[in-house]
């Protein structure tokens, strides 16, 4: 039913429409921005593990502005689009090997993720690898950049290796890490850890078991400013939480004070 309305609304906008039991492609490349981000929601709800907005980090390109390698509406692009929000509005990337899980053991670790705090994405290891090369631009389904960086060999590349998923982790949360490794624990071999990527750094896997034993961010800085009180008396957290315009002005007295000195 959402197919035949999408397309319905396809033939409306472009009079030379082509179709197929993927995906819809468009002749006519220029097509309205608008209707661009519509049909992001025909190739989310047909995309299987993939769920989610899959432009949000770029919805500021239009179509017209776009030169992607592949055409704007082909599940390539589509990939590209999603992985790239995947990585960019999550603190947490753990890559794992799955293994002939069936229906229900998917079912099973997926909702325990989610209730751990994370998510489960099956992911497509040469276009996620494409991703990878092009991670540091604006928009890594551009043609041009993918050109520029084809000879870039991303550390996470050789670890996409056989059947690939991330579960993602919003964020920073060293006690989230530690309930998914427990998910994992329960899958065996259905499900081997291979690597993360935390923040912007790059873990192995004994990195990621140590990682997880660390306090968490309000905990880090909790210990931070009681330290600092400890070092300074309070004067020094104090000067920190004044308000900036003060501290200006503090500091251009007695800058005017030191040059009517040495007059």
């Amino acid at each position: 039913m959402m197919r035949h309305q999408l397309l319905n609304l396809v033939r409306a906008a472009s009079p030379v429409v082509r179709s197929s039991s993927s995906a819809i492609s468009l002749v006519r490349p220029t097509v309205q921005s608008a209707f661009w981000k519509s049909t992001a929601f025909y190739t989310t709800s047909t995309a299987p593990a993939t769920t989610g907005p899959a432009l949000s980090t770029i919805e500021h390109l239009t179509s017209e502005s776009r030169d992607t390698g592949k055409h704007i509406f082909s599940r390539k692009t589509f990939l590209i689009d999603y992985y790239t929000n995947l990585n960019r509005t999550n603190d947490i990337v753990l890559y794992v090997h799955h293994n002939n899980l069936t229906k229900t053991e998917n079912k099973k670790y997926r909702a325990d993720l989610l209730k751990a705090g994370a998510k489960l994405t099956y992911i497509r290891n040469s276009i996620y690898g494409v991703y990878l090369r092009n991670e540091h631009e604006t928009d890594p389904a551009d043609r041009a950049a993918s050109e520029r960086n084809k000879n870039i060999v991303h550390p996470i590349t050789p670890l996409l290796n056989g059947p690939t998923a991330v579960i993602s982790i919003p964020e920073c949360d060293p006690a989230v890490v530690a309930q998914v490794l427990k998910v994992l624990k329960q899958a065996n071999e259905k499900m081997i850890l291979i690597g993360a990527k935390v923040e912007q750094q790059l873990l192995d896997i004994d990195a990621v078991g140590s990682f997880k034993d660390l306090p968490g961010k309000p905990e880090l800085q909790a210990r931070l400013l009681a330290t600092m009180r400890q070092l300074a008396g309070g004067g020094l957290v104090q000067t920190l939480s004044t308000p900036s315009q003060i501290l200006y002005l503090t500091g251009a007295q007695l800058a005017k004070g030191e040059e009517e000195e040495q007059n």
